[in-house]
């Protein structure tokens, strides 16, 4: 009887504060934790674990995802009806180049990355970052100028480059520990893990076991290894084993740098590094990898890859014409007065045999310490992409200067007297069915490798909605949720963030809300600077950094400390 009687006053007093609670709600006045900022109402969710669609509302409270579900809006200060739109977690850059937009408050929103989705990017990939710009870049947090959140490696270059310069050598005993001591205090400072770009200089000179003991500075905090392998275009299969065996020697996890079968020499070799990697994670290795849904790598002009003869009016105005590049300033320069030099000097130094065959040396094998993209890739691996002559287009090097007689150095020369810096070459031709067959794996994210500023690759203007919109919409290579995972959830759960990249209650309002059906990268070979379309809404911790199509004047973005769950708590 007695027991009877509590149970009856137990439920009565349960019925009592649902009804109070229920009144509270339906009075729109409610508590201070019942009420919402923001309310995303009638979209569809895909929550970025790779899991179906759902639809649902999302309420946003301090930042984070109060609730899913079907939710009052009377409830939310503010209710924005994202009908037919598709909720997504903000997509994830994890190798990106858009540090360079740190240096310059005015591009420092990162305008193309935050129209694509993306709400978090890392920086300090290919090995550049030294620990002077590491703690700039972290400054520039403080400064409240960045468009997006972002991490950031220690850079095997840029502290080589610090301690021991542009050296062809191996490190002395003292030159070793100081560039261990700033990896050290990198890491202390927060950093990802250690980066190299081996194919690069000063990186290249390094031997694998340099970089191994490096990298063990990195493994106590749970680091990361990021190669940008040695030699992609040369030895492709060797250099991602290289970066396989220093992951494992360290006891770290490895991640490969924009994986790609780039060049002739590789063609039809990417099941061999599917298979290498498959066996690798099976023996109990952690390998992951990112991909770029491109069918070429980094673009030039041609007239920037041909290297002068070595004399003073030539020098100087190939010099020129970079540093008037690079700096993306048109009014700082004549452009089209120096093309027409430049064309001229090609133009006229086919006169004179000796100082071209000087020019084809230092083009083809130019002196230690000078980087030539033809000796690191070579012709080979070149694709034409952009050119007036429209049978030139799509066509690779070596196989049209062949069907013209002549030799690439002198196919170049050519394009650049006939068109100045219209003719553009990549400096790594791939087959877009090896693109697909290593974007499909399921230990390969997807990662823009692309730039805010000079921008010279499709890729910094078009990645995540080329995913998301043609490759799911119009070629059937993913489905939405698994585009969507590879950008979310798997960078996500490889950065060790427990509340980013995912979609659920208690999560960071990191989120991208775009229109399935009209989402579309616009860049292209011949204009990479193209914004997509597509991407109407954009949140950062709960924030607009895009509404309606338009950038608000918030600068949202931190830099974000990384801290591994791999390692216990002091």
């Amino acid at each position: 009887m007695r027991l009877q009687l509590f149970q009856y006053v137990t439920s009565a007093i349960i019925v009592i504060a649902a009804t109070a609670l229920l009144v509270a709600c339906d009075s729109g006045e409610g508590t201070a934790t019942e009420r919402y900022d923001l309310v995303l109402s009638g979209g569809v969710v895909i929550d970025g674990t790779g899991a179906d669609r759902y639809a649902a509302d999302i309420a946003i409270r301090d930042g984070r995802i109060a609730a899913i579900g079907r939710i009052d809006a009377q409830l939310a200060d503010d209710v924005l009806d994202v009908t037919g739109l598709v909720i997504a977690p903000g997509f994830i850059d994890a190798h990106s180049h858009a540090d360079e937009a740190l240096r310059d408050p005015a591009s420092a929103r990162i305008e193309g990355f935050l129209r694509q989705g993306v709400t978090t990017a890392v920086y300090g990939v290919d090995g550049y970052v030294s620990l002077g710009d590491f703690k700039a870049n972290m400054a520039a947090s403080d400064d409240r100028i960045m468009g997006v959140n972002y991490m950031s490696y220690i850079g095997h270059n840029g502290v080589r480059s610090d301690v021991m310069g542009n050296d062809n050598r191996a490190p002395t005993a003292d030159e070793f520990a100081r560039m261990a001591a700033d990896i050290k205090t990198a890491m202390d400072l927060g950093a990802l893990g250690f980066s190299t770009g081996l194919m690069y200089l000063p990186g290249n000179y390094a031997t694998t076991e340099e970089v191994i003991e490096l990298t063990k500075v990195v493994a106590p905090y749970g680091g990361k290894y990021d190669s940008h392998i040695r030699d992609p275009a040369n030895n492709w299969v060797a250099s991602v084993t290289e970066a396989l065996h220093i992951g494992r020697e360290v006891g770290v996890h490895a991640h490969v740098a924009h994986l790609k079968a780039v060049g002739a020499k590789n063609f039809g070799k990417a099941q061999e590094v599917i298979d290498l990697i498959n066996a690798r994670i099976l023996a109990g290795e952690r390998i992951t990898v990112d991909v770029y849904p491109y069918d070429g790598a980094s673009t030039r002009t041609v007239l920037a890859i041909l290297h002068p003869a070595d004399d003073v009016v030539g020098s100087a105005f190939f010099r020129r014409y970079n540093l008037a590049l690079r700096s993306n300033d048109e009014t700082a320069f004549d452009r089209e007065g120096l093309i027409h030099s430049l064309q001229n000097y090609w133009r006229e130094i086919a006169q004179d045999p000796e100082r071209y065959a000087q020019a084809k040396a230092n083009t083809e094998a130019p002196p230690d310490n000078i980087f030539s993209w033809v000796r690191t890739v070579g012709y080979q691996s070149m694709r034409i992409v952009v050119s007036r002559n429209p049978d030139y287009e799509g066509r690779m090097v070596m196989e049209l200067a062949d069907a013209l007689g002549i030799s690439p150095f002198e196919l170049y020369r050519r394009l650049v007297v006939e068109e100045g810096a219209h003719a553009m070459v990549t400096l790594g031709a791939i087959q877009e069915a090896e693109v697909r067959a290593l974007m499909q794996q399921p230990w390969a994210m997807v990662a823009s490798d692309g730039e805010e500023i000079t921008v010279e690759h499709p890729r910094g203007r078009g990645t995540f909605p080329r995913l998301v919109g043609p490759y799911v919409r119009d070629w059937g290579v993913f489905t939405l949720e698994e585009a969507v995972h590879k950008i979310t959830g798997m960078p996500a759960d490889y950065l060790e963030f427990p509340d980013r990249g995912v979609i659920r209650e208690g999560a960071i309002a990191d989120l991208a809300v775009f229109h399935p059906e009209t989402v579309i990268d616009r860049a292209s070979w011949a204009e990479p600077t193209l914004y997509a379309e597509g991407v109407e809404h954009v949140l950062i911790g709960g924030a607009f950094a895009l509404r309606d199509g338009a950038l608000t004047e918030a600068r949202l973005g931190r830099f974000i400390p990384f801290k591994s769950s791999r390692v216990e708590a002091d």
